[in-house]
């Protein structure tokens, strides 16, 4: 898995990467037994303002995950950097275990009719 880590009006620092590899780490189980060469993560942290509210900093963290035929984004703010991180981390491994499950069940039913057609066949 390649990470790409980017920061928008905040400076990454070697401990704000570390903290968002780890999360990303947290990840790997939803992948399941597939290979992580060709997945790529971009992360984007930005600290933005409440539009309304001048006076409040909030937090965006974003993480575009390139799977094979697929781009997985997923986006959470919150007042809190690390916070916004681990909502990030929770909504993509989330989002990936969907994805991977749909690819499983598309094995499983060109499975079935690959049987069903083998056992048509047979009977003539």
């Amino acid at each position: 898995m390649n990470i790409t880590i980017q920061g928008t009006n905040l400076e990454l620092t070697p401990e704000l990467r570390t903290y968002v590899e780890e999360k990303l780490q947290d990840c790997r189980p939803a992948f399941g037994n597939m290979k992580l060469d060709p997945v790529r993560v971009d992360v984007e942290l930005e600290r933005t303002t409440n539009h309304h509210r001048k006076d409040e900093t909030l937090y965006r963290a974003e993480a575009n995950v390139s799977v094979p035929g697929r781009l997985i984004r997923v986006e959470e703010t919150s007042p809190d950097l690390q916070q916004a991180i681990v909502k990030m981390k929770e909504t993509l491994f989330r989002e990936v275990r969907t994805w991977r499950e749909k690819q499983i069940d598309r094995k499983r039913q060109g499975a079935r009719e690959a049987k069903a057609l083998f056992n048509n066949r047979e009977e003539d």
